[in-house]
């Protein structure tokens, strides 16, 4: 199947209801073709070994689908989290959605915690909002190590709302293993939107104990 073939195929498969529930959803100037995530991840596992499919040849920046089939089969074909990386920190920035950043890591490799940090690092201060939100989407993997609390002073205040709202998501989680270091960030910082959001996620988690919701709950 070579790139045209893909997106004909997509349009043939397509769900028009579901396109523009999907639309709405994404949050973005993407088009939504309709076509639902299992099979758009079947799809890349059964292309991962054609390559007739060339990821050069993807038209991006138009349909959300074809974009998420673009890095989900450049990751999957990668022979190493090494070559992931790097290919994240060159392409993330084409990503127009959460819709993709939120779901592109899950055919990510294991990282360990130093080239967590180091992708991290590389990109948090991104001047594209996609590049950001992925760093703490990926730091997701790492919320039960404890050293992830060294990434707090990395946390950027009064961010455009896309990547707050990954920020919230990745404090809530660390906070179902650490609630008391994400206490005391919350309490240490002047974000007041971040630190509702953030009680907000805690509050809807089934893995934080009511006791601690009640607790972050003061901080509204």
């Amino acid at each position: 199947m070579n790139y045209s073939e893909l997106e004909k195929h997509l349009f043939e498969i397509c769900d028009k209801k579901f396109a523009k529930f999907s639309k709405t959803l994404s949050n973005s100037s993407y088009i939504a073709i309709g076509v639902k995530n299992p099979v758009l991840r079947q799809l890349i596992k059964e292309e991962k070994t054609d390559l007739e499919l060339k990821i050069e040849d993807f038209r991006l920046g138009k349909y959300l689908e074809i974009d998420f089939i673009y890095f989900g089969l450049a990751l999957s074909r990668a022979n190493n989290v090494d070559e992931q990386l790097n290919f994240l920190e060159r392409n993330i920035k084409k990503a127009k959605s959460w819709a993709i950043t939120d779901c592109v890591v899950t055919y990510l490799k294991k990282t360990d915690f130093d080239k967590f940090v180091s992708f991290f690092k590389k990109l948090y201060r991104s001047r594209h909002t996609f590049d950001r939100r992925f760093c703490y989407v990926l730091a997701l993997k790492h919320s039960k190590n404890p050293r992830i609390l060294d990434i707090f002073p990395f946390l950027t205040l009064n961010e455009e709302y896309m990547v707050m709202m990954a920020e919230a998501w990745l404090l809530a989680t660390i906070a179902i293993d650490f609630p008391d270091d994400v206490f005391k960030f919350l309490q240490s910082i002047n974000d007041n939107i971040l630190v509702r959001k953030t009680v907000s996620k805690v509050n809807d988690s089934f893995r934080v104990k009511p006791e601690i919701k009640e607790r972050f709950k003061t901080l509204r």
